[in-house]
């Protein structure tokens, strides 16, 4: 029986050429393992990379990108253009049968505007992933960029990580990886700690353990399992072969996260 792992890919596993190349090679022993996988990328340097260039600044409030009219024009050029098309070849390169989305297609990521601060930022209400479960039952792995459509299906930005939880938990997958810089989740003294419950998750956040981007992550991942999603994986993408490790394997370079 083949299982499905949502992977939430970025960082430098995307960025730096000889970890893309060992993500890409992950994927192909994972479609020969029955694995069927979607993948949800980020984005994030590229898209301020092209807004400096435009001479637009970058503001972020805990983590999330403060996004006007302006931003969210580059953020949809760069995630659903460039980004996306780049990861598809990668994959493609080694015979991964990738087909690029955006969340806005098929309506499949609706979301709502998350917090008047925050702008064009939207919070995922619906998921609607048909259209993922008929490209993997194809045989295709899907990749998508987040950004969502609001009730009158114009654009919104949405985090990767917390797109990806949401796709996780609609499908109910067997595995929600979500791909970091970092060893995982660390405690005070820069230590990682190899599984979390959400007791103990709250309680870090509460104490000023667990903040800034890494707090998407975790509620990330909490919001998945809650959903249906059956576990899910910080994973440390820095770690080659990390992702074949933790799937294959069972050997985890990460926090693994459970209710």
């Amino acid at each position: 029986m083949q299982s499905i792992a949502v992977i939430k890919y970025g960082g430098h596993a995307m960025d730096h050429p000889e970890l893309a190349a060992s993500f890409a090679k992950d994927m192909g022993a994972l479609a020969k393992h029955h694995t069927q996988c979607v993948l949800v990328h980020g984005g994030g340097p590229q898209i301020a990379s092209l807004l400096a260039r435009l001479g637009i600044e970058s503001h972020f409030v805990n983590g999330l990108r403060v996004t006007d009219a302006q931003t969210l024009e580059a953020v949809e050029m760069v995630l659903s253009g460039t980004v996306n098309k780049a990861v598809c070849a990668n994959l493609l390169k080694i015979g991964v049968q990738a087909v690029g989305l955006s969340g806005r297609d098929a309506n499949m990521l609706v979301a709502k505007q998350a917090d008047p601060s925050l702008g064009l930022v939207g919070t995922i209400t619906q998921v609607h992933c048909e259209i993922l479960v008929h490209l993997l039952q194809a045989g295709f792995v899907p990749v998508v960029a987040p950004v969502a459509n609001d009730e009158h299906c114009q654009p919104l930005n949405v985090n990767a990580d917390t797109a990806a939880g949401a796709v996780a938990g609609a499908l109910r997958a067997q595995h929600f990886i979500l791909i970091s810089d970092v060893p995982g989740v660390l405690d005070q003294n820069g230590k990682r700690f190899d599984t979390l419950d959400f007791a103990a998750i709250e309680e870090l956040k509460q104490s000023g353990v667990i903040t800034g981007g890494m707090i998407p992550k975790v509620q990330a991942c909490v919001a998945a399992i809650q959903a249906g999603a059956s576990r899910a994986i910080i994973l440390d993408g820095r770690t080659p072969n990390s992702l074949r490790d933790a799937l294959i394997n069972d050997t985890i370079s990460g926090t693994l996260i459970t209710a």
